[in-house]
């Protein structure tokens, strides 16, 4: 017999952009993300429910079933954990639940109209793909969700439902697609958790009582913190880095004053129960990402003795390191798997971010070697006021148990933070130079700022 209840509520925010697909498109986007009766982004409870299983199935396989149910014959039992879905939270603390007889239109139409992101199709030998080109919406960097978690049981659940919250809180906690891309990462920022003994008279007529609106109780208890000691499963480096000089993301196309600039977003941020829209410059976890998979073949290539010179070496999705770490996938490609790399998005505050520069370039006629007329074109750069930024990089262990595919790995990272491999555009001029330290597990093993 069950005699307990536990329940926990959750106050989410998007630590990244967040991607949790609807399976429509428009005329403009091809991808759109899931949004709720109002107009407002939401994510399903089932999608927090499947991220959650296989969570704890990898950390505590021996009660998966016990928690989440089965659909086996055998056994036949339902799930004893009930996973509500995630609503926005708005203006005032009011939640986007129900329908909301006279909203703000201001802010409908803000998260009607959605920014995107560009993407290109890349086929089995790493290119990208004729007609690949596609992009899909994203909720904005900030915006704050509601859900809540209900466990059926006794009081040996106890343990379980602890390792519940932990994986929640957990920064390898993601929902969505284009996890390993820099999308999906929320953060708990408040938490209501309380435990109703049944057999207890004032805990029973406490949980009778309890109110399942989302706009009531509001707000739950601040966490400063989240849980990042208690990752499991998982190798996190930190790299803090220092620009040499400038350096630059591209957005991909200009604006009035150059016809290249840094790649800007808007994010929400909640400033006394208002929503205000910033922009801020992005550094995209995929340019990082594909910079540490091109390094990561060249240095297992190295380590394995599979040289060019002899036809031996491989990149790509024929380099074992390259797979293990970052995944692959393409319509023509057996047996496709998912990376086990996760960096987020980065953003700029703009106390931290200089005014860009703009560099003035001509194009240079290969023939006579002098200027092409008409082809004066300028770029925006960006510098840091701060002087240094922190980027974080958690890697599954499963991946790390090749000593050669873990040494390619660390090798490139102390390539990056030693100004041997420069990240995001225009680094054949200069740009993208980066010193820094490296940590694995708070471990240090590089400082190459001071020396």
């Amino acid at each position: 017999m069950d005699t307990h209840r536990y329940i926990a509520r959750f106050l989410l925010e998007a630590d990244t952009p967040l991607f949790v697909g609807s399976g429509s498109a428009s005329l403009l986007k091809d991808a759109l993300v899931q949004k709720d009766v109002n107009g407002f982004p939401m994510i399903q409870g089932t999608s927090l429910a499947g991220v959650l299983r296989h969570a704890f199935a990898k950390q505590n396989g021996d009660f998966e079933d016990a928690i989440f149910g089965s659909s086996n014959a055998d056994i036949g039992k339902g799930s004893a954990l009930k996973v509500s879905s995630a609503f926005m939270l708005l203006e005032n603390n009011q939640v986007s639940e129900g329908i909301i007889a006279t909203p703000n239109m201001e802010l409908v139409n803000r998260f009607y109209a959605l920014p995107s992101r560009q993407h290109v199709r890349i086929n089995e030998k790493g290119a990208a793909e004729k007609h690949g080109l596609f992009d899909n919406e994203v909720v904005y960097k900030g915006t704050r969700f509601i859900f809540e978690l209900e466990l059926r049981g006794v009081e040996s659940d106890n343990s379980n439902w602890n390792i519940l919250l932990q994986l929640v809180q957990s920064p390898t906690f993601r929902i969505g697609s284009g996890t390993r891309n820099g999308y999906g990462s929320l953060k708990v920022i408040g938490l209501s958790n309380k435990v109703y003994d049944l057999t207890n008279e004032t805990d029973f007529n406490s949980y009778l009582a309890f109110d399942p609106s989302f706009n009531s109780n509001l707000p739950p208890e601040e966490i400063k913190e989240s849980a990042e000691a208690k990752v499991n499963g998982y190798s996190k480096y930190f790299l803090n880095l220092k620009p040499d000089s400038f350096f630059v993301f591209s957005e991909g196309f200009g604006d009035d004053e150059a016809d290249n600039r840094p790649l800007e977003e808007e994010v929400v941020i909640y400033d006394n129960g208002k929503l205000k829209f910033i922009k801020q410059t992005v550094i995209p976890a995929t340019s990082i990402k594909g910079a540490l998979s091109h390094r990561v073949a060249f240095h297992y290539n190295k380590l394995k003795k599979q040289f060019a010179d002899e036809n031996k070496g491989k990149t790509g999705i024929d380099n074992d390191a390259v797979v293990a770490l970052f995944g692959k996938a393409g319509k023509d490609v057996a047996n496709p798997n998912a990376g086990n790399v996760f960096i987020n998005d980065f953003y700029f505050k703009n106390t931290e971010i200089a005014n860009n520069k703009i560099f003035n370039h001509v194009a240079i006629d290969r023939f006579t070697g002098g200027a092409m007329d008409g082809a004066l074109f300028s770029e925006k750069v960006s510098n840091l006021l701060g002087g240094d930024f922190s980027v974080a990089v958690f890697v599954r262990n499963e991946a790390l148990t090749d000593p050669n595919i873990k040494a390619a790995f660390e090798n490139t990272l102390l390539d990056i933070c030693n100004g041997l491999l420069p990240l995001g555009g225009m680094t054949t001029k200069g740009n993208g130079m980066f010193t820094g330290t490296v940590k694995a597990n708070e471990t240090p093993i590089a400082n190459y700022i001071n020396s």
